[in-house]
């Protein structure tokens, strides 16, 4: 039963990535970074809320494995989201208590979760100077339009993951 739940958290996640991936077509995304940029994070919100539902170690399996996917089909670097995702399994394990989320809470975690993502991966490429871009610009060119978007769209996550998780219970 159990495995049967793991392999239905990566397929939900798997599928999330997807919808990530077709909807990022048809987000603005500026490669000149003078203009806004938008990332949807369904699959970080999804494998966010999804996590706290696994268990024991196979919560840290599922993490790195999330994490290998992302870094390998939307990444250049293997072992910074394998780290976040594993990281995002222990905040949401072992320092946000709440066993589920109502709509607002899961809209306000989902988001923290994305900024905390988005600050680390500008903070590595700022001190590895792979990027000069002003931290006012990424703010109100990224961020910002970034987590407005991803707040409409964790409604939907929301609700999602109540069917997965009403399912195993």
């Amino acid at each position: 039963m159990r495995d049967s739940y793991l392999f239905k958290c990566f397929v939900v996640v798997f599928l999330c990535f997807i919808i990530d991936s077709t909807m990022g077509y048809f987000l603005p995304y500026n490669y000149t970074k003078t203009g806004i940029t938008i990332i949807p994070c369904l699959g970080l919100m999804m494998f966010s809320l999804l996590v706290k539902t696994i268990d024991g170690a196979e919560r840290y399996f599922f993490a790195a494995i999330c994490g290998v996917y992302y870094s390998i089909v939307y990444s250049n670097s293997l072992a910074i989201y394998i780290l976040i995702y594993c990281l995002i399994a222990f905040v949401r394990s072992y320092i946000v208590k709440l066993e589920s989320f109502n709509l607002i809470e899961s809209m306000v975690f989902c988001c923290l979760t994305i900024f905390a993502q988005e600050s680390v991966l500008y903070w590595l490429m700022w001190i590895t100077n792979m990027t000069r871009y002003p931290i006012s610009s990424f703010l109100l060119m990224r961020i910002l339009p970034t987590l407005i978007v991803n707040l409409i769209l964790s409604m939907g996550v929301y609700w999602v993951y109540n069917k997965v998780k009403i399912e195993v219970e």
